[in-house]
């Protein structure tokens, strides 16, 4: 059934989207697949962050349907910790994990009373235990795991998490 709903959701942007552009909306649908990115100059890891925590994110590529920009690079958006684990000892490696919220409309689309566009999506990472370390020497149960950790210098996966129509200006 999800897939029938998808197929005619793509239908109607081949057919209705290019007459909905001249009248001035989009419709842009679920699970559109788009790429974000973190702050590069931030850390984002298990050692730092606590579950709860929003974090900015960035829209990596254009958005566009039918050859037309529908929301462009750089746009802001929210992501949130939904899981983080210090590492520890001996030798327990940390975890962290960021489930992606919303994103801003930019461009000469947006939404009708300014609300975000839902986003669906997650980044996780889980560091190298040490364990085997920490049983091999003694002094090895001083001895951490290493931190779960994002690299803020990589694009991530994410989708569209309801379909919403933009308007433009």
């Amino acid at each position: 059934m999800k897939k029938l709903v998808i197929t005619g959701l793509v239908a109607l942007m081949v057919f209705v989207v290019p007459a909905a552009s001249f009248a001035g909306k989009v419709v842009l649908p679920e699970e559109t697949e788009i790429k974000v990115k973190f702050d590069p100059a931030m850390m984002v890891d298990s050692g730092k962050l606590q579950a709860g925590v929003t974090i900015a994110i960035y829209l990596a590529e254009d958005i566009k349907i039918g050859g037309k920009t529908i929301v462009e690079a750089g746009a802001e958006g929210t992501a949130k910790v939904e899981e983080a684990v210090s590492a520890s000892r001996p030798g327990k490696p940390g975890m962290i994990k960021i489930a992606f919220v919303d994103l801003a409309s930019k461009g000469a689309y947006a939404t009708a009373s300014g609300e975000m566009i839902k986003l669906a999506g997650v980044a996780a990472h889980e560091g190298k235990g040490r364990k085997f370390l920490s049983w091999l020497f003694i002094a090895g149960l001083f001895i951490k795991g290493q931190q779960g950790a994002i690299d803020t210098m990589l694009e991530y996966p994410a989708t569209i998490g309801e379909t919403i129509i933009l308007r433009s200006d």
